[in-house]
């Protein structure tokens, strides 16, 4: 067994990757080789096990100054391997001078979880913090039930706005071409600025739409009223064995029209047919004050039924004395950076 760190993949690695992320059951797209790119502009290095040939873990680190983090990863079906991989991933950062690493795994709580979280703090000094950035929550739906019982499982409003989206006539179709995508892009903008939210950028969206299709990691599903106009839309990604709902939007002329809710049951519908065993609504924010958009947004999740769903807490690994520390003042300071930016541009 042997672990390798590169900077640059050649396409027989990117290959041998993507075919290990396909035969294991729980990986987040965030892990697939590009994906992350689209978003975030740090360095990146890429890590995995090979064990006779074969890849038996998979992860990429992202870097910013003197500090690495892993969202969602490592990928690996033995929890063994992945004990090992975050003994390797933590020697060769320590090694190379960095002052702190983070890792949210992707994998929910329970016996293998526990398990891996105590043999590494047997090896590695952990801090654990209950927040909203180190506790990671989730609503799923187990797509073995029946459509009948799904639908009788959400809440009374949801059902009542899924039928009433039916009789306005609304459409949901996948979009396929570059002109609907643009359209929903266009409906995803308008929202933003309608709800005073950053969001994503034009170019973003439609990355992430075509990097989705590119790969069949996803699919954009948008909502036509009766004239044909696309009103809204969401965009889901296939993660192993789940499908995740990853972005939407809702034209602000058409808030009296439900669009949403028939999107995601027509997603629900889809992802069962297809034999996806879990549909993810990914991300339920139990720190969120009644007066917080967030609230809400929990709130419209939780309508569509199912149950909460934990991750493994994420570990805060220092890497020198004070690592971790360091790392906080390194974010708070850019916090103050970001507002200080954000005023400066009001008053001009």
């Amino acid at each position: 067994m042997k672990a390798y760190f590169r900077h640059e993949l050649t396409a027989q690695e990117i290959t041998d990757i993507r075919n290990f992320c396909s035969r294991c059951d729980y990986y987040a797209v965030e892990q697939l080789p590009g994906f992350s790119q689209i978003l975030y502009k740090t360095g990146v290095t890429y890590f995995y096990l090979l064990d006779e040939g074969s890849i038996t873990s998979y992860c990429q680190i992202n870097e910013n100054q003197r500090f690495a983090h892993i969202w969602f990863g490592p990928v690996c079906n033995d929890k063994e391997m992945l004990i090992v991989s975050l003994k390797e991933i933590v020697y060769y950062y320590r090694k190379g001078g960095y002052v702190y690493l983070g890792v949210q795994m992707y994998l929910k709580s329970g016996p293998d979880c526990d398990y891996i979280e105590y043999k590494l703090n047997q090896l590695i000094r952990i801090r654990y913090v209950f927040d909203k950035e180190n506790t990671k929550s989730s609503i799923e739906l187990d797509l073995n039930d029946s459509m009948e019982s799904l639908f009788r499982n959400m809440r009374k409003g949801h059902r009542s706005d899924i039928r009433k989206a039916l009789r306005e006539g609304i459409e949901i179709v996948e979009a396929c071409d570059s002109r609907t995508i643009s359209d929903f892009v266009l409906v995803y903008r308008r929202m933003c600025d309608s709800r005073s939210i950053r969001g994503h950028t034009v170019e973003e969206i439609e990355k992430i739409v075509e990097y989705l299709h590119a790969h069949r990691q996803g699919q954009l599903l948008v909502a036509r009223d009766k004239e044909g106009k696309i009103i809204g839309g969401a965009i889901f990604a296939y993660q192993g064995i789940s499908v995740r709902y990853l972005i939407s939007a809702s034209d602000p002329d058409s808030r009296d029209l439900p669009m949403t809710h028939l999107v995601l049951y027509r997603a629900i519908e889809n992802a069962r047919e297809a034999g996806f065993r879990y549909f993810d609504f990914w991300g339920y924010n139990h720190f969120a004050e009644k007066d917080d958009q967030i609230y809400k947004i929990n709130s419209f999740k939780k309508g569509f039924g199912g149950y909460f769903t934990f991750f493994a807490k994420k570990m805060n690994i220092s890497l020198i004395p004070g690592g971790y520390n360091i790392y906080q003042l390194f974010v708070v300071i850019n916090k103050l950076r970001g507002q200080f930016t954000i005023r400066r541009r009001k008053i001009l």
